[in-house]
């Protein structure tokens, strides 16, 4: 049933991103054969206008990515869609899941998108990536130090935990706003805030205690060990927040 629901929520994402996604793409390859080329005031302005635009692409891009993590979640299961929802032979973990997995996917192909566009409008030669003696460079590279692949490996790990706890925030907080029989969107800003400054101190405290620091002194020995701790310590907090969130909606659930 959770793979159901992931189809529903990643047709929802298809729909509102794939216009955007394609836009950016588009503007830095549109950039790339005017932006550099100094032929004219007409093609300078042109450029000027086109870039400014491709700018504002990027940044809605990032704001809708925040907006609909937060409003797929809110409607889905705290909202009007909620009562459809919960009616289905699921638990809500799994209903909080596919929001948590599609909301991830969304920040990932986002932050890609917003990634390969500038070299998409950088003047570079893009028949050097395919020719063979790049690549065997590389896997040349790659087998003198094979460790390069796993210390890449652990820091996209870190990435999507940093995703994985900003989110599950953003869900606490949304359903902390909900059990307030009033003001609920002010409800739930101000419980991010409060919970964002819980997670501040809390790392402050706990890494200040000598029996946590002696552990960070074994794991972090090496930039493999900090990786993962890093991971663990964004991981803890998520893990609980999603579990706050899975009980409010099983005991606190309100949708009048």
């Amino acid at each position: 049933m959770l793979l159901k629901l992931l189809k529903y929520d990643f047709r929802a994402m298809w729909k509102q991103f794939s216009l955007i996604w394609g836009a950016a793409l588009v503007l830095a390859l549109v950039n790339r054969f005017t932006l550099f080329r100094d032929i004219g005031y007409d093609i300078i302005s042109n450029s000027s206008l086109l870039t400014l635009a491709f700018m504002g692409v990027v940044i809605a891009m990032i704001v809708l990515s925040v907006s609909f993590v937060a409003d797929r979640f809110s409607k889905g299961l705290l909202g009007s869609e909620g009562y459809l929802m919960h009616t289905l032979p699921v638990w809500p973990w799994q209903l909080v899941a596919s929001k948590l997995i599609c909301g991830v996917v969304t920040w990932m192909i986002s932050g890609a998108v917003a990634f390969v566009s500038p070299f998409l409008m950088a003047p570079m030669d893009w028949s050097i990536l395919m020719e063979f003696g790049f690549w065997r460079d590389i896997m040349r590279g790659l087998t003198q130090r094979p460790d390069t692949l796993l210390l890449l490996f652990e820091f996209c790990l870190m990435v999507v935990a940093v995703m994985l706890q900003f989110i599950a925030s953003i869900y606490l907080a949304l359903s902390i706003g909900h059990l307030l029989p009033r003001y609920r969107r002010l409800g739930s800003v101000a419980s991010f805030i409060g919970l964002y400054i819980l997670l501040v101190n809390l790392y402050s405290r706990v890494f200040s205690a000598h029996v946590v620091r002696a552990l960070l002194d074994v794991t972090t020995s090496n930039v493999y060990g900090s990786l993962l701790t890093a991971i663990a310590t964004l991981l803890i907090p998520a893990a609980l927040f999603l579990a706050a969130v899975c009980w409010i909606l099983n005991h606190k659930l309100n949708l009048e």
